[in-house]
């Protein structure tokens, strides 16, 4: 009977545990995406206030100091590689530019940058007829 308990409590555990760390909802990890180049662009502040170039070595600096953690994109409590690269793109373009970085497309497209539609300029060149 005892050693029934002593088997069953850690599996109980892991199970909970488990089922607790669902994967975090794409709205969630766009937040976080915000949050870090937030982040990434405070600190391209603070190495212009030192007089230093925000270049990519600079930002990855800063990055690593920062040691993020990410939330989970996988159920189970995991972060994949692809989604931490996600972050560090994230954290280290947003240094380097000064600007947020547009977020990835959820159904796996990298998203662009949006342009505003309008018309094209008139031609300035005399037409060829």
């Amino acid at each position: 009977m005892k050693l029934r308990k002593v088997v069953t409590l850690p599996l109980v555990a892991l199970a909970l545990g488990v089922a607790g760390c669902s994967a975090a909802s794409y709205e969630e990890r766009m937040k976080y995406l915000d949050e870090v180049s937030q982040k990434g662009i405070d600190y391209r502040s603070k190495l212009q206030e030192q007089k230093t170039e925000p270049s990519k070595d600079a930002c990855t600096i800063g990055f690593d100091l920062l040691q993020a953690k990410p939330p989970t994109d996988r159920d189970g409590g995991i972060v994949t590689d692809t989604w931490r690269d996600q972050v560090k793109e994230s954290y280290v373009k947003s240094c380097m530019t000064g600007e947020l970085r547009p977020k990835p497309d959820p159904s796996g497209i990298d998203a662009v940058t949006p342009v505003p539609v309008s018309a094209p300029p008139p031609s300035s060149l005399p037409s060829a007829g």
